[in-house]
């Protein structure tokens, strides 16, 4: 069976090398489009790893086994919710909202669409869906107690993710939070902040760009899901893959540190920005203060020169 590359939509030849995605179940890509951008919305959203003739077999098949098999815990709602795109990661619920998982179901809980209930004792942010809520007074420790954050308290944690050291192109904002949209054709970047998105630059096209923050912990809860799936069915297996993320146990792993790497990267930069902000401010306080003590005594000279 041919491998066709999702780049260029063109199959791909013995003599060229396959580069499959880690985060994707059927994502390959050829040698000539591994070394462009052009095949993903951006670079630190997807990891490949060069791969064989051989192994796209096995890789299938794995694949169409997970998928087909039962998930005890995996509702038919989540079924249904997802069947319609080709990958968690294009639905919009992964690019644009803070996912959660339910840790009784495993089902996906896209946190500012449907209710989620956090319980307050348990360290390790125990959460369960609104269909699973009712089972807790039976399957929870009965002294535990559960919280149920409102849509918009999620919705403004995402919103409110700010997007270090870019400019918005239309109104000069930097380190602007909410969507960001970049053009696709102007070089080296053109951005827009979503407030500006489709009132300016109208002309060329431009694609979303994800949070770097939203990125890291969206990958981080389908990961943390992925071997919770591996504990509860196959923790013998390193090579059953999620049929939700296409991840090995292996692979959750490793998106777990690069999800760790990268939120650290954010807190740093953004505790370097905050720090000089507030040198800045205090700088400025100084000088104001300075000038007005100069003009004070330029005042005093002038009055007292008067007598």
């Amino acid at each position: 069976m041919a491998t066709i590359c999702t780049s260029c939509g063109i199959s791909i030849p013995s003599s060229l090398n396959i580069y499959k995605c880690r985060q994707c179940i059927n994502h390959f890509v050829c040698q000539l489009c591994a070394a462009k951008d052009h095949h993903r919305a951006g670079v630190a959203l997807h990891t490949f790893d060069e791969v064989f003739l051989k192994d796209i077999q096995s890789i299938n098949d794995a694949n169409t086994y997970t998928t087909s098999e039962s998930v005890d815990f995996l509702s038919q709602r989540q079924t249904k919710t997802l069947s319609n795109v080709l990958s968690i990661f294009n639905n919009e619920g992964y690019l644009y909202s803070l996912l959660g998982y339910c840790y009784h179901c495993y089902s996906i809980i896209v946190t500012d669409k449907e209710p989620s209930f956090q319980c307050q004792q348990c360290p390790n942010f125990f959460e369960v869906c609104i269909q699973c809520i009712t089972l807790m007074d039976t399957r929870h420790s009965s002294t535990h107690t559960f919280l149920k954050q409102s849509l918009s308290y999620w919705k403004n944690m995402a919103h409110n993710m700010y997007h270090l050291d870019i400019i918005c192109d239309g109104c000069s904002r930097i380190g602007f939070n909410g969507k960001r949209y970049q053009c696709e054709e102007c070089s080296p970047n053109y951005d827009l902040c979503e407030n500006c998105f489709g009132k300016v630059h109208t002309h060329h096209k431009l694609k979303y760009i994800q949070n770097p923050l939203l990125h890291s912990l969206n990958q981080e809860t389908l990961s943390r899901r992925t071997l919770a799936l591996a504990e509860r069915n196959g923790k013998n297996n390193r090579n059953r893959r999620d049929s939700l993320t296409g991840w090995t146990k292996s692979d959750a792993e490793l998106v777990i540190q690069q999800a760790k790497q990268e939120k650290d990267n954010y807190n740093n930069r953004l505790q370097r920005i905050r720090a000089q902000n507030s040198a800045d401010h205090t700088e400025y306080t100084r000088h104001l203060q300075n000038t007005v003590a100069d003009n004070y005594q330029q005042f005093n000279w002038n009055y007292m020169s008067l007598w």
